[in-house]
């Protein structure tokens, strides 16, 4: 009777697990924007976070390795660049050309070694706060780091595909603060 019990307890629903997920997407807000991204990057770090109360011993402590890796857009914002055309030289003039700046951040995190103690343990907060860190230590590389510099590099090489683009059309194009005019 028990193996019969055991056979029919385990063919029925009656001991499996049961899951159910429901999600509701909602639209919240749609903007359109004119950027233009000029250089992608990968960035991986290890990231350390260490917290105790009073002493560091490990009654108090607690302490996790977050494996950072992000992929990162640097480009342009080009909705304030301002075309002004004369017809007359058939000049285009570009004004308010941007600086670079990181137009996303895509990140995800991998816990490693998290330790915790019996006085002091990982809440929610904690996790959410080591994320907003982590997520700032990278801009902050980004920020610093040589992909700023390529990005500068692409400016250029845009504006002289832009000045060859309109040459070939008989357009000449000048930018403000720099001192290359681009002739057609």
């Amino acid at each position: 009777m028990l193996v019969a019990g055991y056979f029919i307890g385990y063919k029925s629903d009656i001991f499996r697990t049961h899951e159910t997920e429901t999600s509701e997407v909602m639209l919240e807000k749609v903007a359109k924007v004119f950027k233009m991204v000029a250089v992608e990057g990968q960035v991986s770090e290890i990231y350390d976070y260490k917290s105790y109360q009073f002493w560091d011993i490990s009654l108090l402590r607690k302490k996790v390795l977050v494996r950072v890796t992000a992929e990162v857009s640097i480009g342009y914002n080009l909705e304030n660049v301002n075309f002004i055309t004369d017809e007359s030289t058939k000049t285009i003039r570009i004004e308010n050309f941007p600086e670079p700046e990181l137009l996303s951040i895509d990140h995800d995190l991998d816990y490693y070694d998290m330790q915790e103690s019996v006085f002091n343990e990982f809440s929610a907060d904690d996790l959410t706060k080591i994320n907003q860190r982590a997520k700032e230590y990278v801009v902050g590389l980004v920020q610093k780091g040589p992909l700023m510099d390529t990005a500068n590099e692409q400016k250029d090489e845009i504006i002289s595909l832009l000045a060859d683009l309109f040459s070939q059309t008989g357009w000449t194009l000048e930018v403000e603060d720099r001192p290359i005019l681009y002739k057609g």
